[in-house]
């Protein structure tokens, strides 16, 4: 039963593919990222290679199981998973540079050094049964048996400012799913979360540390988990909110990201065209920003808008269609498979 006022939707997200493409958005919020995780220091410019590009099509429509990011020569290895009881853990694997590779190995070789890689474990989703830290046993063919301690992050018990501080919005999107089962008791609380978490995702991408892209595209995240914790929460919410509170939410105005946009666009030669080498990727980072904006439209009404916009920040007429284009085959294919 939906809260009176409440204009909310049931949407069906891919935790993965979000996460994935928003760390793909920036080098650097990704290094950010890994540094977060495990308290590492590595340089903001090192090199991230994506190791698994081919999962994603030009349409944005794959479906993205486990990926593979290398940063600085050292691999990393990301996978979701959602148990019977509604947790949700995000795993990453830590592997030693050059990933201790078994094909290494040469005939003559008598002993070969085997680093395990070393995991963290964030659980998007809590009950009373999720545990603060994991144990590993793991069971070798000889008999052996070696205990692992894993280092487990429950989000729920962060602070949406601790998730800042440690460049983890990328999970930290999905902040709001922590308060379900929404109920009445919750109701305030879940409240000043999203009005915290805006908060803090309009703070890093003023302060550079997400892309203004990849903000946008955060915040339509963060709506659709408000709307979905919304539409599964119990009746005992029903009648509190008596005024439509996701609209008096402090969503970033979208006149005011057009114009960081332009300036931006024109910063970095993409509105101009003009700029002294321009990179080769400037077509696709068209395109991301299309496709951003037009999944920042709240209904079918704003595509105009949008439309004049993108115009107006110089991207060329055929990569606004095509965005267009792209965009609702992936909500058609996504309403295709949740009716199937």
């Amino acid at each position: 039963m939906i809260p009176t006022g409440v204009n909310a939707q049931e949407h069906e997200l891919s935790y993965d593919k979000i996460i994935k493409k928003t760390l793909e958005q920036s080098n650097e919020m990704t290094v950010r990222f890994i540094n977060g995780l495990f308290g590492d220091n590595i340089s903001l410019d090192a090199q991230v290679e994506w190791l698994d590009k081919e999962s994603i099509d030009e349409k944005y429509t794959a479906i993205v199981a486990d990926f593979y990011p290398r940063i600085d020569g050292r691999m990393y290895a990301i996978e979701i998973e959602q148990d019977g009881s509604g947790d949700m853990a995000v795993r990453v694997f830590r592997y030693s540079v050059g990933g201790a590779m078994l094909h290494s190995m040469t005939a003559n070789k008598a002993q070969l050094n085997i680093v395990f890689p070393q995991p963290c474990v964030i659980f998007l989703t809590s009950t009373k049964n999720t545990p603060k830290e994991l144990t590993w046993n793991v069971d070798f063919f000889d008999g052996q048996n070696v205990q692992l301690t894993i280092p487990a992050i429950r989000l729920a018990d962060l602070s949406i400012e601790e998730i800042a501080e440690r460049n983890l919005l990328p999970i930290g999107q999905f902040y709001l799913r922590t308060f379900e089962k929404l109920t009445k008791s919750k109701v305030e609380s879940f409240v000043k979360a999203a009005e915290s978490l805006l908060m803090e995702v309009k703070r890093a991408v003023k302060n550079g540390t997400v892309p203004l892209h990849a903000g946008v595209a955060m915040e339509e995240t963060i709506r659709k988990t408000f709307e979905n914790a919304v539409m599964r929460s119990g009746e005992e919410v029903t009648g509190i909110m008596t005024t439509n509170i996701e609209e008096t939410l402090l969503w970033t105005d979208y006149g005011e990201v057009f114009r960081l946009l332009k300036e931006q666009g024109k910063a970095e030669g993409i509105a101009e065209g003009k700029a002294e080498g321009i990179a080769e990727g400037k077509a696709e980072r068209e395109m991301e920003i299309a496709l951003a904006l037009f999944a920042s439209q709240k209904d079918h009404k704003a595509r105009g808008e949008i439309i004049q916009i993108l115009a107006a920040l110089g991207i060329p007429e055929d990569v606004i269609e095509n965005a267009g284009r792209q965009y609702d085959e992936s909500e058609a294919l996504l309403v295709s498979e949740t009716e199937a």
